[in-house]
């Protein structure tokens, strides 16, 4: 065998074992947390440059009168986000089981959950974190069956 043979072999064999370890589903998740954060805040500071005060959002005032068409759209863009990112939540928990995962692959999973939503919170869609923690009471974090559930 030459070395450019046994490169090729490793390299094939390195991803198998992250494909195998569902590695490359977890990178895939994280990379979405991180394109809703960033497109939150993104949205945000289009607002407050658009002359809308983010921090007067509460619990009822969270509306186009509190932010406009700006901030609406924003958030059409980052709930199509955050659809997207429950699909690849769903996607993962059921690769996992296949696996035979174990609690703390889920339990990162419903981690991610939660800082999806309380990320999403921040631009004025209420209760998210409460929905998730909620979704614990019946379901729990750790297995596929939980995360599927809470992802609803």
């Amino acid at each position: 065998m030459n070395k450019y043979t046994k490169n090729l072999l490793k390299l094939s064999l390195l991803a198998s074992l992250l494909v195998a370890c569902s590695l490359t589903g977890k990178a895939k998740l994280e990379s979405s947390v991180k394109d809703i954060t960033n497109e939150i805040d993104k949205a945000i500071k289009e607002a407050q440059e658009g002359g809308v005060d983010t921090n007067a959002f509460t619990d009822q005032k969270t509306g186009a009168k509190m932010g406009g068409p700006k901030t609406r759209e924003a958030k059409l863009r980052i709930i199509a986000l955050t659809l997207q990112f429950l699909k690849e939540t769903k996607e993962e928990a059921i690769k996992l089981k296949e696996y035979g995962a174990g609690e703390d692959e889920f339990k990162e999973l419903y981690e991610l959950m939660l800082k999806i939503s309380k990320a999403v919170e921040g631009i004025g869609i209420q209760n998210m974190t409460a929905t998730v923690s909620m979704g614990i009471v019946e379901n729990p974090p750790t297995t596929a069956q939980g995360i599927l559930a809470i992802a609803k």
